[in-house]
């Protein structure tokens, strides 16, 4: 409270005395000259003041932030030590601050964007009006961080939505939206959007992570979109593989699964609606990112979640454009989800260093579906790098291994047989061998387990669902990719140049110009000679292996590591991925 002082009259007596004309000449020239003398400093003073805050304006500034530091104490992280940074935006936000504050000496209204740097040592806090300690909003709540990128002027990068002020999302090139990368859960993903009223965040897997058909049949209701393949992965194979903390921060999405017509009077995309915690990204979201060249565009097949017409499906190709699909195609897989705003604590949002919130494991049974561990190599055959180090990636677990797969090619491609049921006699199988003897027992699971080795049906009148696959067994303890798992797809981004790498970081896989195409378990059809491979466009193809053809394609080790085993550095990601004992 603001205290004035009152002043009283003291006794004595008020003497009423003249001046004479030449006096007051006199006094009107002394005062001209100080004011000559005194002005100056007066105007320094009153220029100094502005656009900036008076003391009066700081106190009741610093007393908000002294609310809002005890409300969120526990909410957002320190950075670089013990301060914080808040916006006074923020403060009128949590109703700390009036809407509109305003300077108390100069009457300007001060600007919401204004930054306040909040150090706290001991308990004591101490605050410095700082406009420039934008750097604190690093790492926090997501949401809070992505927000310090937004601008008025955008028009790429991360705008905002102009049929809802509470919604931001991301558009423009890789050059333009190269800083909304985030790694969770066993992925890197992408923010696509956030919504700042209901604090959440819509993301999609920067990689294809299965290669699959779609559905037996176009889907005309709700009920036959649950009954199909993409579905059928998304919501039971993807989020099973998810751990529960995960799961537990996914937040239903209403997804529109109907036709995106070429034409207005073809589109009824809300007609078939869908609420599910997992879902595919909607054609709108990829034309509103940018279409072809955008950040959403990956130079590979993928699947979209609408309709193109009552009998096709609508995918991306693999230079971005968007085409249909029929229901004998083969395209990724890239989830979509929707999560409650987390807290980040590392990372800068880029390719190579995504923002991070991920909890470390301790040894192998905690480790999430996704992560990546470096075991030693004792080869010299160069199959893992000068380091002789192989980076693998989590396939799945259970309760004595886990599966892993290189996240890469061996140097060499290799012939697969000569008949497409394989075996463990089938020539693949020499350099599969080869590469699981090397890796230490110390770390190998010996023992056999499945290998899944049905054929993948190829046309409609053969189921196509990636379950089929399990209908027969080989029992090795080394294998390939297997149709319908995790990373069966092109999510090493295989383009056979090194250089025209879109998605992965370049330096993280193994051997990255090896082959632009790699065999997989299955059989191509029942009736073919074929097996599948899968093609660095995305898509899954076949090559015969009859003796008569002298087909090649890349080798990619399937292996078992053993459970418990303990972990004595890294993150799990694949640029510090977690290095055993």
């Amino acid at each position: 409270m603001n205290k004035i002082a009152n002043s009283k009259n003291g006794g004595g007596y008020l003497q009423n005395n003249a001046f004479t004309l030449t006096e007051l000449i006199g006094v009107v020239i002394i005062l001209g000259i100080i004011s000559l003398l005194a002005f100056p400093p007066i105007l320094n003073a009153i220029r100094s003041t502005k656009g900036k805050i008076s003391d009066a304006s700081k106190e009741i500034l610093y007393n908000a932030v002294g609310l809002y530091v005890s409300d969120n104490i526990n909410n957002y992280p320190k950075y670089n030590g013990n301060k914080y940074c808040v916006t006074v935006n923020e403060l009128i936000k949590g109703e700390y601050l009036p809407t509109t504050v305003y300077d108390s000496v100069t009457g300007n209204e001060i600007p919401q964007d204004s930054k306040i740097e909040i150090n706290i040592e001991n308990d004591i806090y101490s605050y410095n009006l700082n406009n420039e300690c934008k750097e604190y909003y690093k790492y926090g709540p997501l949401i809070k961080v992505l927000l310090g990128q937004y601008n008025e002027s955008n028009t790429n990068g991360l705008v905002k939505d102009t049929t809802s002020e509470n919604i931001y999302y991301y558009k423009g090139t890789n050059g333009e939206v190269s800083n909304n990368f985030l790694w969770y859960g066993g992925h890197q993903w992408r923010v696509i959007e956030f919504d700042i009223e209901k604090n959440t965040l819509t993301l999609i897997t920067q990689q294809p992570l299965v290669l699959i058909q779609p559905a037996s049949s176009v889907w005309t209701t709700e009920k036959e979109y649950n009954e199909s393949y993409l579905n059928q992965w998304l919501n039971e194979y993807f989020w099973n593989s998810l751990d529960n903390s995960i799961q537990n921060n996914i937040v239903d999405n209403t997804f529109n699964v109907g036709i995106y017509g070429e034409t207005i009077s073809e589109q009824n995309v809300e007609k078939i609606k869908t609420v599910k915690k997992v879902g595919l990204l909607d054609t709108k979201q990829y034309l509103r990112a940018g279409e072809l060249d955008s950040f959403l565009d990956i130079k590979d097949e993928f699947w979209l979640g609408n309709l193109y017409n009552s009998s096709q499906i609508r995918r991306v190709g693999s230079g971005g454009t968007i085409y249909m699909g029929d229901l004998t195609f083969f395209a990724g897989i890239r989830p979509v989800i929707k999560i409650s705003d987390i807290i980040v604590n590392n990372g800068d949002g880029n390719l190579t260093s995504s923002y991070n919130n991920s909890d470390k494991a301790n040894d192998t049974s905690e480790i999430q579906v996704g992560e990546y561990i470096s075991v030693p190599y004792n080869g010299n055959d160069n199959a893992c790098g000068s380091d002789n180090k192989c980076l693998f990636r989590v396939v799945s677990k259970d309760n004595d291994s886990i599966k892993v797969i290189l996240n890469g090619l061996l140097p060499n491609p290799s012939f697969y047989g000569e008949t497409p049921k394989i075996t463990t006699n089938h020539t693949i199988y020499t350099p599969l061998n080869n590469f699981a003897n090397n890796i230490s027992n110390n770390y190998r699971y010996t023992g056999n387990k499945n290998f899944y080795i049905w054929y993948y049906p190829y046309s409609t009148s053969e189921s196509g669902n990636y379950k089929d696959v399990q209908k027969e067994i080989l029992s090795a303890n080394v294998g390939l990719p297997t149709m319908g798992e995790m990373f069966t797809c092109n999510d090493i981004d295989i383009t056979n140049d090194g250089v025209n790498k879109t998605f992965v970081d370049i330096n993280t896989i193994e051997n990255p110009e090896a082959y632009n195409g790699l065999w997989v378990m299955n059989r191509y059809v029942s009736t073919s000679v074929s097996v599948g491979v899968i093609h660095s466009a995305g898509a899954l193809g076949s090559y015969p292996v009859s003796p008569s053809h002298n087909y090649k394609a890349g080798v990619r080790p399937v292996i078992f590591l053993k459970n418990n085993l303990k972990i004595i550095a890294g993150d799990g990601t694949a640029q510090n991925p977690y290095t055993l004992k």
